[in-house]
């Protein structure tokens, strides 16, 4: 009988062995760790987290606690899993693989049952990894065949990241795994309409990915069943959601040889991945030339195909909340020529009369010629001059070492709940996360709010 995808990928996930991981990747996944729950700790002032905390709050207790990094407090490992998750994903400066947030739903599931079950660095370091893989691989090979169907990769991907993570918390068996990976081949969702409306979902989709994948994995724990066809069966996940469930196994080839976490990039600013490079071009381009804004007649925003048509990114308003402006590559440019910086606090200028004159002479061009991450900015004044800059980069201009990360994170201590003491700790204990017996230590230090 031939091996089906579910059983390929809970075979890595059970043999996955701390020992054997190369130190670029130990490295690779402690940056993750140190970059998600920063910036998660640096959106603690957004309403998404609070929402989440509450009803993760008020969801029940249970004998084993995790905390709730929004306030300290502490919920049941899967509410805990759902609100973390929430929080990691609420500033939108995650990590990113392909168009998937893979950090913010892993690393929340990873945390909770760490601390929960008193697991050692080296236990969460592994797991981490074979979330990142199992996600990694998965979302690699069929991103680009469900995104275009309307499926949000973060939660359509994230949760098979959550479950093989847990899974190897729990120390499921391998048939327990790829029981549980079938649960979430069932238990998979999220759209991408929720980008061009401007509304709430997707800020909670992550967060349920989490938790979601969490009770996968406690599912197989308690004894139930799930098909070991799961994805490639005639009406499983792969005919669903990417309508293409050739090859099945190929997506799981390079598993534990060439590893996806070293292909996981960072967010430099709070806004969706694909205006990353827009914003950043339009703030050197300020810098390189003295800009008068009032003679600005047109501005151009030249970029890839794929991303340009991707939903909310040519939207010009009216806005009324941060999840439209975010996703607004008008916006986004047009706040860096005003402002020179793009932050939580200017991303939400709804009303402002100048940013929003410059938002509407700005138009957004697909280009076949631009490769993915690039961008070409254009602007034209009232006497006929164009200034132009093109950045053309590639994922790894945004694939940051473990230092300059430390960097980007302590920049931003000034938006968090804790103060620099607690977070120098956080980072001395997560570079030191294999020394590490009782993870929960490392979350306790944290958790103390007294800083307020």
């Amino acid at each position: 009988m031939s091996q089906t995808l579910s059983e390929k990928l809970a075979s890595f996930v059970c043999r996955l062995d701390y020992a054997e991981l190369p130190a670029r990747v130990v490295e690779k996944a402690k940056t993750c760790l140190i970059h998600g729950i920063g910036v998660g700790l640096a959106g603690y002032q957004t309403d998404f987290p609070r929402i989440a905390a509450d009803i993760a709050k008020k969801a029940g207790t249970s004998d084993q606690q995790a905390t709730l990094l929004y306030d300290g407090s502490t919920a049941a490992p899967m509410e805990a899993a759902f609100a973390n998750a929430v929080l990691f994903h609420s500033r939108v400066q995650e990590d990113t693989h392909n168009t998937a947030h893979l950090g913010t739903v892993v690393i929340p599931v990873a945390l909770a049952l760490g601390e929960a079950g008193r697991k050692s660095g080296k236990e969460l370091l592994s797991a981490l990894v074979a979330g990142y893989e199992v996600g990694g691989a998965l979302s690699k090979h069929y991103t680009a065949y469900t995104t275009p169907r309307g499926f949000r990769a973060s939660s359509v991907y994230g949760i098979f990241a959550a479950t093989a993570a847990a899974a190897k918390l729990l120390g499921l068996s391998e048939i327990q795994t790829v029981h549980a990976l079938g649960f979430a081949a069932s238990f998979a969702f999220g759209t991408l309409e929720a980008f061009t409306a401007g509304s709430m979902e997707w800020r909670f989709e992550n967060g349920l990915a989490a938790k979601n994948g969490l009770l996968s994995a406690l599912l197989a724990q308690h004894g139930a069943v799930a098909t070991r066809y799961a994805f490639e069966g005639k009406a499983g996940f792969l005919h669903a959601f990417a309508g293409n469930r050739e090859e099945p196994l190929k997506c799981a080839e390079s598993l534990g040889k060439a590893y996806e976490l070293m292909n996981v990039t960072f967010k430099l600013y709070p806004v969706c991945a694909f205006n990353q490079t827009p914003v950043i071009n339009t703030l050197q381009l300020t810098e390189e030339r003295d800009i008068p804004l009032e003679q600005i007649e047109a501005i151009t925003i030249e970029m890839n195909e794929y991303e340009a048509n991707y939903p909310g990114m040519s939207a010009k308003g009216p806005f009324a909340n941060i999840s439209q402006t975010l996703m607004s590559a008008p916006y986004c440019v047009a706040v860096a020529l005003l402002e020179k910086d793009v932050t939580l606090a200017n991303l939400q200028k709804y009303d402002h009369a100048e940013l929003n004159r410059l938002i509407a002479k700005t138009t957004v061009l697909p280009s076949r010629q631009l490769q993915p991450l690039s961008s070409k900015i254009s602007i034209r004044l009232h006497n006929g001059q164009v200034l132009v800059r093109e950045m053309n980069i590639s994922e790894e201009y945004y694939n940051l070492g473990i230092d300059q990360d430390i960097q980007l994170i302590r920049g931003l201590i000034g938006e968090m709940p804790i103060g620099r003491a607690q977070l120098d700790q956080l980072i001395d204990d997560i570079l030191h996360l294999e020394e590490i017996g009782d993870t929960s230590v490392m979350l306790h230090h944290i958790a103390d709010r007294s800083t307020f």
